[in-house]
């Protein structure tokens, strides 16, 4: 691996890391609920980079959020990461088979991870009430996965990353 391919994962790390802190103070009307916007990082990661990085900066930025809010194995942790790990999967998944836009693409990655949160918050809680939130966070999600998408794809029509690699 070329230090410049090195330095732009770092970076896209470093992005996704200030966009998930910064996120958290945009108030959304439903509890727990973001906006998701670090997805357009992975997004990027995932149509300009190998899968294998794109796991990489999305599991890194979950932890080192984690530690820099002090929520590192607490029940927010787990269910960011399952949230992440299975909006990866799914986004992972659509990326490489081309079958949706970016956009569709991201929207099944938000609800994707808003069903993983939910999955790992009844197995927390010991309950299935939480299942009822479901419909309300989907909603969010697709709103927010059509905003991440539509950012993704001004990102990727100008290749910046691309540029940058080929110089």
């Amino acid at each position: 691996m070329s230090i410049k391919r090195l330095c732009i994962i770092a970076m896209m790390l470093a992005i996704a890391i200030v966009v998930s802190i910064m996120e958290s103070f945009i108030p959304i009307f439903i509890p727990g609920v973001k906006l998701g916007l670090a997805n357009v990082i992975i997004l990027i990661m995932l149509v300009e980079f190998s899968i294998k990085e794109a796991l990489l900066v999305d599991l890194l930025r979950i932890i080192l959020v984690a530690i820099l809010r002090a929520t590192l194995l607490q029940p927010t942790f787990f269910m960011s990461l399952s949230g992440g790990i299975l909006s990866f999967i799914v986004m992972a998944l659509f990326t490489r088979f081309k079958f949706f836009s970016i956009i569709g693409v991201s929207i099944l990655g938000a609800i994707s991870h808003s069903v993983g949160q939910i999955i790992v918050a009844i197995i927390l809680l010991s309950t299935r009430a939480v299942i009822f939130y479901l419909p309300f966070i989907a909603i969010l999600s697709v709103l927010t996965g059509i905003l991440s998408g539509i950012i993704t794809n001004i990102y990727l029509k100008r290749s910046i990353t691309k540029k940058i690699l080929n110089e």
